[in-house]
Protein backbone atom coordinates (compact mmCIF):
# COMPACT_ATOMS: atom_id res chain seq x y z
CA UNK A 1 0.00 0.00 0.00
CA UNK A 2 2.90 2.36 0.75
CA UNK A 3 4.30 1.77 -2.74
CA UNK A 4 0.91 2.69 -4.27
CA UNK A 5 0.81 5.94 -2.24
CA UNK A 6 4.35 6.79 -3.34
CA UNK A 7 3.44 6.25 -6.99
CA UNK A 8 0.34 8.43 -6.60
CA UNK A 9 2.39 11.16 -4.94
CA UNK A 10 5.09 11.09 -7.64
CA UNK A 11 2.45 11.12 -10.39
CA UNK A 12 0.65 14.07 -8.80
CA UNK A 13 3.97 15.88 -8.35
CA UNK A 14 4.94 15.34 -12.01
CA UNK A 15 1.54 16.53 -13.25
CA UNK A 16 1.72 19.59 -11.00
CA UNK A 17 5.22 20.41 -12.19
CA UNK A 18 4.15 20.08 -15.84
CA UNK A 19 1.12 22.32 -15.25
CA UNK A 20 3.31 24.87 -13.47
CA UNK A 21 5.80 24.98 -16.33
CA UNK A 22 2.96 25.27 -18.85
CA UNK A 23 1.34 28.12 -16.92
CA UNK A 24 4.67 29.91 -16.62
CA UNK A 25 5.25 29.65 -20.37
CA UNK A 26 1.74 30.86 -21.16
CA UNK A 27 1.91 33.83 -18.81
CA UNK A 28 5.27 35.11 -20.04
CA UNK A 29 5.08 38.60 -21.51
CA UNK A 30 5.41 38.82 -25.29
CA UNK A 31 8.74 39.71 -26.78
CA UNK A 32 8.97 43.46 -27.22
CA UNK A 33 8.06 44.69 -30.68
CA UNK A 34 10.41 47.57 -31.60
CA UNK A 35 7.73 49.29 -33.67
CA UNK A 36 5.20 49.26 -30.82
CA UNK A 37 7.84 50.41 -28.34
CA UNK A 38 8.67 53.37 -30.58
CA UNK A 39 4.98 54.22 -30.92
CA UNK A 40 4.60 54.18 -27.13
CA UNK A 41 7.62 56.45 -26.71
CA UNK A 42 6.39 58.90 -29.34
CA UNK A 43 2.75 58.95 -28.20
CA UNK A 44 3.15 61.80 -25.67
CA UNK A 45 4.92 63.93 -28.28
CA UNK A 46 2.16 63.34 -30.83
CA UNK A 47 -0.42 64.49 -28.26
CA UNK A 48 1.56 67.69 -27.73
CA UNK A 49 1.47 68.37 -31.46
CA UNK A 50 -2.28 68.17 -31.54
CA UNK A 51 -2.71 64.43 -31.99
CA UNK A 52 -5.15 62.75 -34.32
CA UNK A 53 -5.37 63.21 -38.06
CA UNK A 54 -5.30 67.01 -37.87
CA UNK A 55 -2.02 66.98 -35.95
CA UNK A 56 -0.49 64.47 -38.34
CA UNK A 57 -1.46 66.64 -41.29
CA UNK A 58 0.16 69.64 -39.60
CA UNK A 59 3.34 67.69 -38.96
CA UNK A 60 3.44 66.46 -42.57
CA UNK A 61 2.83 69.96 -43.91
CA UNK A 62 5.66 71.35 -41.77
CA UNK A 63 8.08 68.63 -42.83
CA UNK A 64 10.57 69.49 -45.55
CA UNK A 65 9.91 67.96 -48.97
CA UNK A 66 11.62 64.64 -49.64
CA UNK A 67 15.10 64.96 -51.04
CA UNK A 68 15.76 63.84 -54.56
CA UNK A 69 17.93 60.77 -54.60
CA UNK A 70 21.44 61.54 -55.67
CA UNK A 71 23.39 58.97 -57.65
CA UNK A 72 26.27 57.68 -55.66
CA UNK A 73 27.03 54.92 -53.24
CA UNK A 74 23.57 53.43 -53.40
CA UNK A 75 23.73 53.04 -57.16
CA UNK A 76 27.24 51.61 -56.90
CA UNK A 77 26.05 49.06 -54.34
CA UNK A 78 23.12 48.06 -56.54
CA UNK A 79 25.40 47.63 -59.54
CA UNK A 80 27.90 45.59 -57.52
CA UNK A 81 25.06 43.37 -56.29
CA UNK A 82 23.84 42.81 -59.83
CA UNK A 83 27.35 41.88 -60.97
CA UNK A 84 27.77 39.42 -58.11
CA UNK A 85 24.40 37.88 -58.89
CA UNK A 86 25.33 37.49 -62.57
CA UNK A 87 28.64 35.83 -61.61
CA UNK A 88 26.84 33.53 -59.18
CA UNK A 89 24.30 32.52 -61.83
CA UNK A 90 27.11 31.81 -64.29
CA UNK A 91 28.93 29.67 -61.73
CA UNK A 92 25.77 27.71 -60.90
CA UNK A 93 25.10 27.17 -64.60
CA UNK A 94 28.68 25.91 -65.11
CA UNK A 95 28.35 23.45 -62.20
CA UNK A 96 25.01 22.18 -63.53
CA UNK A 97 26.45 21.74 -67.03
CA UNK A 98 29.39 19.75 -65.62
CA UNK A 99 27.07 17.54 -63.57
CA UNK A 100 24.82 16.90 -66.58
CA UNK A 101 27.86 15.98 -68.68
CA UNK A 102 29.11 13.56 -66.04
CA UNK A 103 25.69 11.95 -65.78
CA UNK A 104 25.55 11.55 -69.58
CA UNK A 105 29.01 9.96 -69.56
CA UNK A 106 28.01 7.56 -66.78
CA UNK A 107 24.80 6.57 -68.52
CA UNK A 108 26.67 6.04 -71.81
CA UNK A 109 29.23 3.77 -70.10
CA UNK A 110 26.62 1.67 -68.32
CA UNK A 111 25.30 -1.14 -70.52
CA UNK A 112 21.57 -1.06 -71.00
CA UNK A 113 19.53 -4.16 -70.44
CA UNK A 114 16.44 -4.66 -72.51
CA UNK A 115 13.20 -4.13 -70.65
CA UNK A 116 11.61 -7.48 -69.83
CA UNK A 117 8.21 -6.18 -68.75
CA UNK A 118 8.94 -6.44 -65.04
CA UNK A 119 9.30 -10.23 -65.08
CA UNK A 120 11.81 -10.13 -62.22
CA UNK A 121 9.21 -8.54 -59.96
CA UNK A 122 6.72 -11.33 -60.42
CA UNK A 123 7.11 -14.09 -57.89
Amino acid sequence: MARHDTNDFLTAFAIGAALGVGATLLLRPEKPNPRKQLQKRLKPHVRKLGGGARGRRRVRAAAPPPREREPGMQDDAIQAGRELLAEFRGEVQRILDEARGELRDLSAERPRRPYDGGAELEG
